[in-house]
């Protein structure tokens, strides 16, 4: 199996190089002397733009910060929906290193809008029920943990933006 695709794929690129140049040698000369100093200039600046950025300082770079954490307060919640008490939406993740030591957490709210974190999910169906591993936090601790984790928002369920 591997050597038809592999044939397959040489034979293809053979194909696209005799295209490519048939078409360059039927150019004239003034036409290919010009694309390959165009060629020739893009691969400059090109390989002149990596070298720079590898090349200078990394105190200067724009760190990326992802945007803060959306709770139901900060955003439009269906009310209709029907979330029982004792049913969380997952928020998404946040992990790093804070004073030394790894963190990392769950995060979910309520449909209040109390916020809870969980260091030990249970991974199944019913991870996001409020157990007694889901501790209540307040915004001030959320805050403080946006600035030292980054955040990992949840991709399968929660909150849609």
């Amino acid at each position: 199996m591997k050597p038809s695709i592999l044939h397959r794929t040489n034979t293809k690129v053979r194909s696209s190089v005799n295209r490519f140049s048939s078409i360059f040698n039927s150019m004239t000369k003034a036409r290919k002397q010009l694309s390959i100093l165009v060629f020739g200039i893009c691969v400059t600046g090109i390989s002149a733009t990596l070298v720079i950025q590898a090349l200078r300082n990394q105190e200067n770079a724009i760190e990326f910060k992802p945007e803060r954490i959306t709770v139901p307060y900060d955003i439009f919640m269906d009310r209709e929906a029907s979330i029982s008490e004792d049913q969380l939406i997952p928020v998404g993740k946040m992990k790093g290193e804070i004073d030394g030591e790894f963190e990392s957490f769950y995060v979910a709210v309520d449909g209040r809008g109390s916020i809870y974190i969980n260091r030990d999910i249970e991974y199944s169906e019913h991870a996001y029920d409020k157990t007694d591993d889901w501790k209540q936090i307040s915004r001030e601790k959320l805050a403080e943990y946006e600035r030292d984790l980054h955040f990992i928002p949840s991709q399968s369920r929660g909150i849609k933006r």
